[in-house]
């Protein structure tokens, strides 16, 4: 009887461990298991399944009888492989970087590596049509040189701003990747996007070559997409943040839109990764090119390209200024006449003026509902979620919900405090926008767009076909609208509530801000080209501020020195690197006390005399999330460019099983 060999396998369970202890375990197979094989296991006495990601014979056991099956005794065999080689060697790679660089059990990091499996649908035929040819302008040729040129593991820079037609250079870097029978990865970072950039890629590669992936996908197109991928018959893939993890067959480039753009920070679950940086690393793990992408670059791209650590393909632009063409609005003298409309007696004669030239209007607001928040004529109490106490959002048809937790109120709220039933609202939202547009002009075709209005998979290609088409007058809508280039003849921009994007306590607030005009200016800039008039109207209650006063000259390259010397001052990035440690707890004094001692334990690891290693650490202020937890965080900032110690790894090991650790967080609450 030939001899069978034994095999032991490495597994890593689907589930959630510590983070101080090894995420893999040992199991016995009587064959030999590819790495990346989906495989069900028996783990205590639970029956769940894990990735499989070492095989090798098990020496000393030569047969297998039963005395092998019961030596070592403390080793479980593998249950049954459900899907071989369902990983991809550098899937696997990318996990463990992700669960190691923000601190999330291995287990839970490759369930974003998985995508739920579902039985094999009957594909609809590909619909063919006549592709059109594509030939490169001036501006295209320099960057595809440039781009051709690029030393492996370097990072490109492409400014955008004064391409005619950006969607034409992404279509030419495609067609170069996939010449050479490679792969392209295209991460957009919002669902609205991906309409109009489809449509572009299907002009010039046939739509069997093209995949789409997004979280509105259900789990038949999904799967469908990441098998195209895995089987390498998608050459261009379109794809949000969760194209990263996607099994590439042969990647050779990752193309990173919009790369200022706060959505691709994954902040409200573990892993807590950002996809910059994600992405650097999938690039390295295919030896792929990566080529950052805006319109208006990030301070910190703006200070590793001043740092030759990006490679600039293109001349950085200074933004022209708006001259006569941008106005800023005192909206307190507006309530001193009288008018309580988010809109100004200005935006109204605008929108007016607009409408009767056949144009069209975006009105920008950062919140979404009725009003920012609704206070008790009664008590003064603000109206707060009984789950979440976050402020609820007024809703046109009388109700309230919570945006957190999606809580809804009755048709007929009373105050939780008083039992009063009349709340008197403050500040603006989208609806409310709305609903004073559709008041004052009546026969425009109004679209709103935010988070209520673009929930279902369809609703981005609505907006694109509508848009596209010339059905909507006046686009009103959160900050999904900033990155679409979808609305022909746009002639006016109105901030309705300029004063909500510096509010919050963000050190990142003024960039953002001035990124928003910026690309306002970048809109209006090509309907002035085109020899029409073009319109910024800016509604502020402190138009005195500093900040607006600059606003008029929107000059960027002054703006973004301005802002590295104050960061480089108060220590933020791109100077240093942030931690956030949150503890929770059932009371505040407990929640503060937690922190207190995990702050302790911080000053006593980090070393004092090296001056090398620079560290500042922080608490916040602390916060209720909900009427059982309260939260306190600490703000850790090291400096750029150091790796994490063995002591600060293992202490931030120890306390991820009590906090919520958050690498590279997007602000300090």
């Amino acid at each position: 009887m030939e001899a069978q060999k034994l095999y032991h396998v490495e597994i890593a369970p689907l589930v959630i461990l510590p983070l101080a202890r090894s995420p893999f375990f040992s199991y016995l197979s009587s064959e030999s298991i590819n790495r990346g094989s989906l495989v069900a296991i028996p783990f205590g006495k639970r029956a769940i399944e894990g990735v499989v990601f070492d095989c090798a014979p098990l020496p000393g056991l030569a047969r297998l009888d039963e005395s092998a099956r019961q030596a070592p005794v403390w080793m479980k065999w593998v249950s049954k492989v459900i899907e071989k080689q369902f990983l991809t060697a550098e899937q696997l790679e990318l996990a463990q970087y992700v669960s190691e660089e923000y601190f999330t059990p291995l287990g839970k990091t490759l369930k974003h590596f998985l995508p739920k499996r579902t039985k094999a649908r009957k594909r609809k035929k590909d619909i063919t049509s006549k592709l059109e040819t594509l030939r490169l302008n001036k501006d295209e040729s320099h960057i595809i040189k440039a781009f051709t040129t690029l030393k492996e593991n370097a990072i490109g820079y492409v400014d955008t701003s004064q391409l005619e037609d950006r969607r034409r250079l992404f279509v030419q870097l495609a067609k170069k990747i996939t010449a050479q029978r490679k792969q392209a990865l295209f991460l957009i970072p919002e669902i609205t996007l991906l309409p109009e950039c489809e449509a572009t890629f299907l002009k010039y590669f046939p739509s069997k070559k093209i995949a789409v992936l997004h979280s509105k996908l259900a789990d038949g197109p999904y799967f469908e997409m990441w098998e195209k991928i895995r089987r390498g018959e998608a050459a261009v893939i379109l794809a949000t943040r969760q194209g990263l993890f996607a099994p590439f067959r042969r990647l050779g480039l990752v193309v990173l839109l919009e790369e200022q753009d706060e959505s691709y920070k994954q902040w409200d679950m573990s892993p807590r990764y950002d996809s910059k940086r994600v992405a650097e690393s999938l690039a390295a793990l295919h030896h792929a090119k990566l080529l950052f992408v805006s319109e208006t670059p990030s301070i910190e791209s703006l200070y590793r390209i001043k740092q030759k650590k990006y490679v600039s393909l293109t001349p950085l632009i200074k933004t022209p200024p708006l001259a006569k063409a941008l106005e800023i609005v005192n909206l307190r003298l507006e309530r001193f006449r009288k008018n309580y409309s988010p809109l100004s007696q200005t935006l109204i004669d605008a929108l007016r003026d607009t409408l009767s030239r056949g144009e069209r209007a975006l009105l920008y607001i950062h919140r979404q509902g009725m009003s920012a928040f609704s206070v008790c004529e009664n008590c003064k109490n603000i109206f707060r979620c009984p789950e979440s106490l976050h402020v609820l959002i007024n809703n046109k048809d009388g109700t309230f919900r919570c945006g957190a937790c999606g809580y809804k109120t009755g048709s007929f709220p009373s105050c939780p405090s008083c039992g009063h039933l009349a709340f008197r609202s403050v500040g603006f939202g989208t609806e409310r926008v709305e609903h004073e547009v559709r008041k004052l002009f009546p026969l425009a075709r109004v679209f709103r767009a935010d988070r209520t209005t673009m929930q279902r998979a369809s609703s981005a290609e609505d907006l694109y076909a509508r848009a596209s088409e010339g059905e909507i007058d006046i686009l009103i809508g959160t900050q999904m609208v900033l990155k679409a280039d979808s609305l022909p003849k746009l002639a006016l921009v109105g901030m309705i509530d300029a004063d909500s994007l510096l509010s919050f306590p963000n050190f990142r607030a003024d960039e953002k801000l001035f990124q928003v005009l910026t690309r306002f200016t970048d809109r209006l800039a090509v309907t002035r080209e085109k020899n029409r008039a073009g319109y910024l109207i800016i509604q502020t209650f402190h138009p005195e501020s500093t900040f607006f006063q600059r606003m008029a000259a929107l000059d960027s390259k002054a703006f973004s020195e301005k802002l590295l010397s104050e960061r480089e001052d108060l220590f933020y990035p791109p100077f240093s690197r942030l931690i956030s440690i949150t503890c929770q707890g059932k009371t505040e004094e407990e929640t503060k006390a937690a922190a207190e001692g995990m702050e302790a334990s911080l000053r006593e690891i980090f070393p004092k005399k090296d001056s090398r290693y620079r560290v500042s650490i922080s608490q916040s202020a602390e916060k209720t999330i909900s009427k059982k937890f309260f939260e306190s965080s600490l703000i850790i900032r090291i400096p750029a460019g150091e790796p994490f110690t063995k002591e600060i790894r293992a202490f931030l090991q120890r306390a991820s099983a009590s906090s919520v650790i958050d690498i590279d967080p997007l602000s300090f609450f």
